[in-house]
């Protein structure tokens, strides 16, 4: 039996696949075939609805223990094993079924300023059901994603979040970074992450290949290959590396930047995350200041 010793748990558009793949590409890591496996997010009531998650949003590819087990079947000696699932750091139950399982496990965690990320969450939501970002509706207040019970506001309040992580495991199991981290310094920031893991720091992954960009794609087709977790499962298994880089360089050429949210109205949104940002920022030992 092999279970991974350290999860990516979120933030969901924070860079979590970026991260997934410079984790992946050192030689002694080995990183589950599926990157979202979802498992320790996945769960049913009596009536056998969904304890968390939107099933027309989240998609669970591993349910059952032994499945999530056969994922780390392929780990040859690295000492460094593990999954992302950005999920985990939203969704309640997670921290629990995690610390029960894997007690010892590292977490890895990547947060990005709360109004930024719920923005990139949203317009990725009406990418991948063909819709357009419509300024008048969406560069709002009351926008659907701005508004204040949206999920996609909720997900980014980020202190409570942590805080059942920090009630349940050592503070030494867990280390945050920011996206900022990973633009402004990528190579230190990176190897620190190696260091915490216990494997070779001095190791250099593939900066140059960009991982999930997002905006509005020009090439739709493309698009819905990356998005479709069938054509995925069916296709990233059997893809060489050098194929899949090529794609996502491809992808990123081909994908029309979002506009960027009003200066103002940015500011007006930030207003309403500013205990949480305090909040996390006393959680991580970080000065957040920069976010408010």
């Amino acid at each position: 039996m092999t279970l991974p010793n350290f999860i990516i748990i979120g933030a969901a558009k924070a860079g979590t696949t970026a991260l997934y793949w410079y984790l992946a590409e050192h030689p002694d890591v080995y990183m589950s075939p599926v990157k979202e496996t979802f498992y320790f997010a996945y769960g049913l009531d009596e009536s056998g609805k969904l304890l968390y998650g939107d099933p027309q949003v989240h998609r669970f590819p591993i349910k059952t223990r032994a499945d999530y087990e056969a994922l780390f079947a392929g780990a040859k000696g690295q000492r460094a094993i593990g999954e992302a699932s950005p999920i985990y750091l939203e969704c309640p139950q997670a921290p629990d079924r995690i610390q029960t399982a894997i007690p010892e496990v590292r977490l890895l965690c990547s947060l990005r300023h709360p109004v930024d990320r719920a923005y990139s969450d949203y317009v990725m939501y009406l990418r991948r059901r063909g819709r357009s970002l419509d300024l008048t509706r969406d560069h709002s207040p009351d926008a659907p994603w701005s508004r204040p019970d949206s999920r996609w506001m909720a997900v980014s309040r980020y202190g409570e979040q942590l805080a059942r992580y920090y009630e349940r495991f050592p503070r030494e199991q867990i280390r945050v970074i920011l996206t900022s981290d990973l633009k402004r310094t990528p190579v230190e920031s990176v190897q620190a992450l190696y260091q915490f893991l216990g494997i070779d720091p001095s190791f250099a992954p593939d900066f140059g290949t960009p991982h999930n960009v997002g905006g509005t794609p020009a090439l739709p087709l493309l698009e819905k290959v990356f998005t479709n977790p069938t054509l995925r499962a069916g296709l990233d298994p059997l893809m060489p590396k050098a194929a899949a880089d090529w794609l996502r360089k491809l992808r990123t050429r081909t994908m029309r930047q979002a506009p960027s949210l009003p200066a103002d109205l940015r500011a007006e949104l930030t207003l309403r995350f500013k205990d949480d940002i305090l909040r996390t920022s006393e959680l991580i030992g970080r000065d957040l200041s920069h976010w408010l």
